[in-house]
């Protein structure tokens, strides 16, 4: 005799109602009905749970069916319940978004040329938290989750490696957790840009989404789920050796592919700066506007580095769209052309390859729908934001 546990059930069904408005409202109850294949009055009765939650609430009347009848009353998610605090920790800034419970950016702030250090940066953090707690609208469950996105190696919650800031084995999570009451989650950036692409830019169920910044990253989904990997190390890509015996890299291999052609690299190569600021960017584009052969040759060469790099990942997993996340490729006309005139294999012809839409904002949405979907406990969302 198998035995049912029926609030495991009735929690079950509860996720499919809600996620089902998330994704598809505004619905009537008719529709959440046919469309889950729940009776009407279990849903009823989950609808009637979530809107004195405050998660849903009735937006109107609908039209009426062809049929005619009573016009039903609309469904939709309340995004004002609550709102997700995101935090970006670069190599060099902290950059932080508050949303809604639907992804609708309330505010953003970047820290730029700060030291990010394993003493002082949960302190940093909570601070952030702090004033943003001062700032946020009135909802009903204030900040719902804070997600951390790390520049480096993730697994579980917790740091891993990061090659460019001292964080590893740092207990974020629980020290911050501990002292903030609320929930606190860690991963990777280029995961959280993937992410951010599946949810509010892309319809491919297998996409990459590769950070181009003081390292180089990917995030991948495949059959719609983020791959990790056994330990966190799927999507390290500027790992990958592009020169045996090459430059040297924090990672302990020589040559690696990050070592060339990451957004820091190039810069590197064309002020030989220690410090990199944003008026480093500006200053390169000038250059290769004005022209300049060294900076022409620089450019051509990061982008048959990066081509191989991004050759190596399709032959790997074969998406359907590959997004690139970086400054370099946005600013600099023509670099992202200069990249698919390197791809020269028939595996990467029918593989889209675009900047992405989201720009720098994708790192920072990413880790919003995390706290988002682990608050209202559902897998998926797709923003209409």
């Amino acid at each position: 005799m198998v035995f049912v546990d029926k609030y495991a059930i009735r929690e079950m069904n509860e996720t499919i109602v809600l996620e089902h408005i998330v994704n598809h409202g505004p619905l009537s109850r008719a529709a959440v009905a046919n469309s889950t294949h729940l009776s009407k009055a279990s849903v009823s009765e989950i609808v009637r749970k979530l809107t004195e939650t405050n998660l849903v609430h009735e937006i109107g009347i609908g039209d009426s069916t062809t049929s005619g009848g009573r016009r039903p009353i609309m469904l939709q998610l309340n995004k004002h319940a609550g709102v997700s605090l995101s935090i970006d920790i670069g190599y060099n800034y902290i950059a932080t978004m508050l949303n809604y419970l639907d992804g609708e950016i309330i505010s953003e702030q970047v820290i730029q040329d700060i030291e990010i250090d394993r003493e002082t940066i949960i302190d940093k953090i909570e601070n952030v938290v702090i004033n943003y707690q001062q700032l946020i609208p009135e909802t009903s469950y204030g900040i719902v989750g804070i997600t951390i996105a790390i520049h480096g190696v993730v697994s579980d919650n917790s740091i891993v490696f990061t090659p460019y800031y001292d964080l590893a084995k740092l207990n974020i999570c629980e020290s911050l957790g501990a002292r903030l009451g609320i929930p606190i989650f860690i991963e990777n950036e280029a995961n959280l840009s993937a992410i951010a692409e599946q949810t509010y830019s892309s319809t491919y169920k297998n996409l990459i989404s590769i950070s181009i910044h003081s390292g180089i990253g990917a995030g991948i989904i495949i059959d719609g789920e983020l791959y990790t990997g056994e330990r966190g190390f799927s999507g390290e890509i500027g790992h990958k050796i592009l020169f045996p015996d090459g430059k040297s890299c924090p990672c302990g291999n020589n040559g690696c592919l990050e070592q060339y052609c990451s957004e820091k690299a190039i810069l590197e190569y064309f002020s030989g700066a220690d410090q990199i600021t944003e008026t480093t960017v500006a200053e390169l584009k000038r250059a290769y506007m004005g022209k300049d052969p060294t900076v022409i040759k620089l450019i051509d060469t990061a982008a048959k580095y990066l081509a191989i790099g991004i050759n190596n990942v399709t032959t790997d997993f074969s998406p359907g769209a590959i997004y690139l996340k970086s400054r370099l490729t946005r600013e600099i006309p023509d670099f992202l052309d200069k990249i698919k005139n390197n791809l020269h294999s028939f595996i990467n012809e029918k593989v889209e390859l675009h900047n992405s839409a989201l720009g720098d904002q994708a790192t920072l949405l990413g880790a919003s729908v995390v706290s988002i979907r682990n608050f209202l406990r559902i897998k998926s969302m797709q923003s209409q934001r």
